[in-house]
């Protein structure tokens, strides 16, 4: 005998929900939203870059390499020791320096490396050569 066949056919048919997996899924839902809120609320302060008027300007400085070899710095002529001396008093300063490099245009490129070297050295990032003007 089937179950489908002992069952009154005028008896209405009872729908009942079990509310507790769904209570159960809302006060999870509540306990994240309480836990989480408090840090999306909160906020973090990240320093920017921006063009603020305190920003401190780099030293420039401009150093020419001539054909011969010899190192012109800020227009006085200078040895490669000089200028590893002049270069570590001004990054003692504690202001970012800009270094400009002009090497003339029948300079050996071992003087340009030797000046880049001596500018790692004294740990200068701010370095730009500079083609000479009219090429």
């Amino acid at each position: 005998m089937s179950h489908a066949s002992t069952r009154n056919p005028t008896a209405a048919t009872l729908a009942e929900i079990n509310i507790t997996p769904l209570v159960d899924v809302l006060l999870t839902v509540l306990i994240i939203f309480m836990v989480t809120t408090p840090l999306l609320t909160r906020s973090i302060p990240f320093p920017l870059a921006s063009g603020e008027p305190g920003k401190i300007e780099p030293l420039a400085m401009d150093l020419a390499i001539r054909d011969t070899g010899e190192l012109v710095l800020d227009g006085q002529s200078t040895s490669r020791r000089g200028l590893d001396q002049q270069l570590q008093v001004a990054a003692a300063r504690g202001v970012p320096i800009q270094l400009d490099i002009r090497p003339e245009p029948h300079s050996s490129y071992d003087h340009l490396a030797n000046v880049l070297a001596i500018a790692h050295n004294n740990r200068i990032n701010g370095l730009r050569v500079v083609a000479p003007q009219g090429e």
